[in-house]
């Protein structure tokens, strides 16, 4: 399971990916993991952080079918917690606006890169049908899914 978190995030040197096991493998709170792996300090953040960890859990529920989140997926629920942070540009006032990522000309639309060079009008989390989505981590979940009756 851990070498799948790593491998999801891509681009960590080595030194990265060893903070990132030594903070999963703390005994810390969920809330204190997100903030270690973000590197937020002081607790002007924690209602954010809390609602962002709320949410992923929701949504992973939903998917997975279950009631409980299954301890096997506390990790993989704080890096997801980590990237769903920084892909919606939360914690920041205002989302900062980076190059033309797409135009399209009936009906106008243009969409520009947030800071992270991600579509800023791409949706943070979907898990549908395409398989890219959920930031990879669909193939993880798909393990623990139940029927729904």
């Amino acid at each position: 399971m851990l070498q799948q978190i790593l491998t999801s995030l891509e681009g960590l040197t080595d030194l990265e990916q060893k903070e990132v096991l030594r903070v999963l493998m703390a005994k810390d709170s969920r809330l204190e993991k997100v903030k270690a792996l973000l590197g937020i300090e002081g607790e002007e953040q924690d209602e954010i952080l809390a609602f962002v960890i709320q949410t992923v859990e929701d949504l992973i529920l939903a998917y997975i079918n279950w009631e409980a989140l299954p301890a096997q997926l506390e990790n993989a629920l704080i890096v997801m917690c980590v990237s769903y942070y920084k892909a919606a540009g939360l914690g920041t006032v205002q989302a900062a606006v980076g190059a033309v990522t797409s135009v399209k000309r009936g009906d106008v639309q243009t969409s520009f890169a947030n800071s992270a060079g991600s579509s800023g009008s791409a949706s943070t989390f979907n898990l549908g049908a395409d398989g890219s989505d959920f930031f990879g981590w669909r193939t993880v979940l798909n393990g623990f899914r139940k029927l729904r009756w």
